[in-house]
């Protein structure tokens, strides 16, 4: 948690807002609507995502885990609240949330112009118990120590039961996503996100958000939450621990990459010198030697280089021109 937390009185608070929900339909949703409703509003609601049949298929596999586990403990997680992790482990259905091309492609919207490839960043189901208080408004991106200078991750949380104001359904503050850091929100500006089960609310990581407080005296609010971030970023979620390599190898290929079995250009993420995923299908071969890793991009400064049409290339990758001089030193490899 940040000291940039809001600090708006929401223990018991239910939201008057009027304005319309950023909101869409499933069945007629519009990629360039849903990025421009995120862009405006760092939040969005997609109804009916998910069919009757998908859900009863996760509350059947995770609602088992969440009645074993004891409550959270801490002023964040909340006491009255129960979260259990490694969700795919727990869930075959989950791995299909986690690969949704829907999500992929909104969370590409909102990442992928800072990075090579995007992660999953954890994986978290939520169930919030009558009698918890409202979760202290915050946005994700601040456990990151630097100031934020674009979005680090982004977010859905599958409803897996009804969101309703009563029973805990998360506050949001729309827009809030591109305010300064020492903005703090005004009560009016807090919504929440009233839901079916089957919806699924979208947001980025810097919009100020959190759970709602539960004044119902016996229904339970139950989602997942799965996030994904910058593939060069540090994940909340120990995946290679949570999902060794024994475990791993059996997912898809593209599941495998997105749990950060995979090498972010330039050069991050190798084992051995070559790619992870080797270590999924087959014993890596010490006998070939240490593969790069790069963008086409760099690649092509390299070969300048090598043909002595630059000097260097410096720290943000752009390409450092000498017409001069021919450089081919035989010490400049290190």
């Amino acid at each position: 948690m940040s000291n940039t937390t809001a600090k708006v009185p929401l223990r018991t608070q239910r939201s008057t807002r009027k304005n319309r929900l950023s909101e869409v339909n499933c069945e007629n949703f519009n990629l360039h609507l849903a990025k421009g409703l995120l862009d405006e509003h760092g939040y969005l609601i997609v109804r009916n995502i998910l069919n009757t049949k998908i859900v009863n298929a996760l509350q059947q596999e995770l609602f088992p885990y969440f009645d074993a586990r004891p409550r959270s403990q801490g002023l964040f997680w909340g006491k009255n609240t129960t979260r259990i992790e490694a969700i795919l482990n727990k869930s075959q259905t989950a791995q299909d949330l986690v690969t949704h091309q829907l999500i992929l492609d909104c969370a590409k919207h909102i990442l992928a112009e800072n990075c090579d490839s995007i992660q999953l960043h954890l994986t978290q189901g939520i169930r919030i118990h009558p009698g918890e208080q409202a979760q202290a408004l915050h946005p994700d991106s601040a456990m990151f120590p630097i100031p934020k200078p674009f979005e680090f991750m982004f977010n859905v949380i599958w409803a897996l039961s009804d969101f309703t104001k009563d029973n805990g359904a998360t506050h949001l503050v729309p827009g809030s996503h591109r305010w300064e850091a020492e903005r703090e929100p005004q009560e009016h500006e807090v919504i929440q996100a009233e839901m079916k089960a089957g919806d699924a609310l979208l947001y980025t990581a810097s919009l100020l958000h959190g759970g709602g407080a539960n004044l119902t005296e016996n229904t339970d609010r139950t989602g997942l939450a799965i996030s994904y971030s910058l593939g060069w970023l540090r994940q909340s979620e120990n995946m290679y621990l949570t999902y060794p390599p024994e475990v791993a190898k059996h997912f898809s290929s593209q599941l495998q990459h997105l749990l950060g079995y995979d090498v972010h250009r330039p050069n991050l993420g190798w084992v051995n010198g070559h790619h992870p995923t080797q270590l999924l299908s087959t014993q890596l071969n010490e006998d070939i030697g240490a593969e790069d890793f790069l963008t086409d991009e760099q690649n092509q400064m390299l070969r300048e280089y090598l043909s002595g049409q630059q000097l260097a290339v410096n720290y943000e990758g752009k390409a450092i021109k000498d017409h001069s001089q021919n450089v081919h030193s035989t010490d400049k490899h290190h």
